[in-house]
């Protein structure tokens, strides 16, 4: 059988050296880096690291929100469960079958049932790529969210919507292909409240 030291019992043990085989190949520790590094251990995946996009200064961005407790809005019920430390708002909360117009996704109305509350806010899609459009289409329309992460995930307009958000004049952090997911999304976000909590 395969000797695992140490690393089978003990969750602190098991995520210090997943941090030190990361830093490895990202030996920096700026705030760029601690994001790249929590994204690269949540998906075991060090291509990771290139594929993340930082558009129009997004790091002091949101340490600034972050530290005001701006509202944030997310996707799915998944990136609400893995944000101990920060109260985040799932847009399918409160959502009924009937309001969801011909043609729309359930997060696609959800964002749009809510938008006169997304000014200034904080906005994480993982999952859905037609959130991250709808996003886009109301901020070409005038809504001015704060920061954006966006990293759905998938083979249909995935990548696509987010190219759609890193063409805003807005805060970004997204992934470039088809990669990312929720999972990413919570990285990335409890990364960027552990920089504006230090």
């Amino acid at each position: 059988m395969m000797d695992m030291g140490d690393y089978t019992k003990d969750a602190k043990k098991i995520a210090e050296k997943s941090y030190d085989i990361v830093s490895k190949k990202i030996p920096g520790n700026s705030p760029k880096d601690m994001i790249l590094k929590r994204a690269v251990i949540a998906t075991g995946d060090f291509d990771m690291k290139d594929l993340i996009v930082f558009k129009n200064d997004p790091l002091k961005t949101a340490i600034n929100v972050i530290k005001s407790e701006c509202r944030a809005y997310c996707d799915v019920e998944m990136i609400k469960a893995g944000i101990k430390r920060y109260e985040v708002i799932c847009v399918l909360s409160g959502e009924k079958e009937a309001d969801i117009e011909e043609k729309k996704t359930r997060t696609s109305a959800g964002f749009y049932r809510i938008r006169d509350e997304l000014k200034d806010s904080i906005i994480l899609i993982g999952n859905a790529p037609s959130a991250a459009i709808s996003v886009y289409e109301m901020v070409k329309d005038g809504l001015k969210p704060s920061l954006i992460v966006a990293t759905p995930v998938g083979f249909v307009n995935a990548a696509e919507s987010k190219e759609l958000i890193r063409s805003l004049n807005i805060p970004s952090i997204t992934t470039k292909g088809t990669r990312g997911g929720s999972t990413l999304a919570v990285a990335i976000f409890n990364g960027l409240i552990g920089l504006a909590r230090e």
